[in-house]
Parts: structure tokens; sequence; C-alpha cells
């Protein structure tokens, strides 16, 4: 397995002429309607011909989020539109927009805030780390070359929960809360097979817990907070699914 973060070389890509992997972008979206634009024009700019980005909407956004994404799917067919009214909780919007890509053949799956907290910009840098031929491209604030705008609580948050989910489950990435992150398709496949537990935030943590069996690597990026407090039942669901986690990856090392 990669343990150390993958720093990009200025100027590396690969050759024009080498075709990668079609690569679908999974953004959860709610009431967007101040960013939805910028964004989708930011991250088709970051695609080629063949990707796409799927739109996870559902019930919950009420603004003029879902006309603007038709309007640029009418002019721009690697944007889509996943409408999904039965989604109960963040966690089925992500999985939604997983599912989405994987039916439409994509390869390389990454996901992304799309409330701009994470800069499309920075796609390449998962790119290039997947064109080496790793499994799972995890995006991390405490890297050599990341940045971080947030308040003292999200920063303490976060920080805690990495140490924490690392101390008890055994991990050892240095950022086991992030969401900007990009998965093969075999890779997603397992996730999705497996599940999760959380219907938070905490969800990210399972998922990076399953990956630290894959061939990975962490990805500087930046991240700037959208909100500065995380509700008290979400850390409590998280606490509580953390030690669950730690029974499960137990019983998993107990039965190789």
């Amino acid at each position: 397995m990669l343990r150390a973060a993958y720093l990009p070389r200025p100027g590396r890509s690969p050759a024009p002429d080498v075709a990668r992997p079609k690569l679908g972008v999974a953004a959860p979206l709610a009431n967007e309607e101040a960013t939805i634009d910028a964004f989708l024009d930011r991250v088709v700019a970051q695609l080629d011909v063949d990707d796409r980005v799927f739109c996870v909407l559902d019930t919950v956004s009420r603004d003029s989020t879902r006309e603007r994404i038709e309007a640029h799917a009418a002019l721009d067919d690697r944007v889509r539109l996943v409408w999904a009214p039965a989604n109960r909780c963040v966690v089925d919007a992500y999985f939604a927009g997983y599912r989405a890509a994987l039916d439409d053949g994509c390869c390389w799956i990454l996901e992304m805030d799309g409330g701009l907290s994470h800069l499309p910009e920075e796609i390449p840098r998962f790119v290039e780390a997947m064109s080496t031929g790793i499994d799972f491209a995890a995006g991390s604030r405490f890297v050599a070359g990341s940045q971080l705008s947030t308040t003292p609580y999200r920063y303490v948050l976060s920080r805690g929960g990495t140490w924490l989910a690392n101390a008890l489950v055994g991990t050892r990435m240095r950022d086991m809360t992030s969401g900007f992150e990009c998965f093969t398709r075999d890779a997603l496949e397992s996730v999705i097979e497996h599940g999760v537990r959380s219907r938070a935030n905490f969800f990210q943590t399972e998922i990076r817990a399953l990956m630290h069996e894959w061939n990975w690597v962490e990805v500087p990026i930046t991240y700037r907070s959208p909100s500065g407090r995380v509700g008290s039942a979400t850390v409590s669901e998280a606490l509580s699914n953390l030690w669950k986690l730690r029974g499960d990856m137990r019983a998993r090392i107990a039965a190789r």
C-alpha cells in the first residue's frame, strides 16, 4: 500500500495520445443557486469529452438549483442531473451519485462537495494520482501542499476525529474525515457492496477505513469550510459508529 502523500509534479500529465479511463464526478447538491453555475463551469473545464459530472438533487433543494443544472445539461452532455427524491440523508445522496457514475460506465469516480468548499481546479491532482495505478486517492487537508481555511472548532473536530479513528481502527491516513476522493470502479463497488452504518458525515471515515485495505495514496487539497459547527447529534453518531467500526475491523483481521 502507498502511505505517503502524493505531490503532483508541476506540468506533469499523461501524454496527449494516451486515453485515460472515463471519469465521473459525483456531487450531492441542495440549495446551491448562488454557486451552481460557477461550480459546473469550473468542473467541466477539467473534464475530457467522455467524462461526466453527476449532480444529485432531492426534495431538500427548493430553490432554482435544479433548473440551473438542467440548463447546463441542455448545452453540455457531460452534465447529468440525478433526481433522487427517495434520499433520506446526505449518505443516500452520495450513494445515488456513486451508482449513477457506475451505471454510466465510469472507471474512475471522484466525489466532491458541490458548494465549492472543494476546488474543481484540483481535479487534475486526483487524475494524475489515479494514473499511477492506485485504487483510491484520498484528498487530505493535513499533508504537505494542502491548505485549510476553517474555524478552530472544525479544525479540532477533523484533527481529533482523524487521530481517534487511526488509534481505534488501526488506519494510518493523515485525514480520515475528508470527502474529496477518487475510486476505481472495483474499489467503489466494494464500498457499495459493504455499505456504511452512518447516516451523517462519519460515513466518510467508514469509507476510508475500508479503502485502507486497498492500494491508496493521499492527495493534498485546498478546503474552505462552509460552516462553523457540527451538531452534537452528528458528533454522537460518529463516536458510536467509530466504536462499532473498531469491532468490525478487529473481526475482519481475526477472520484472515
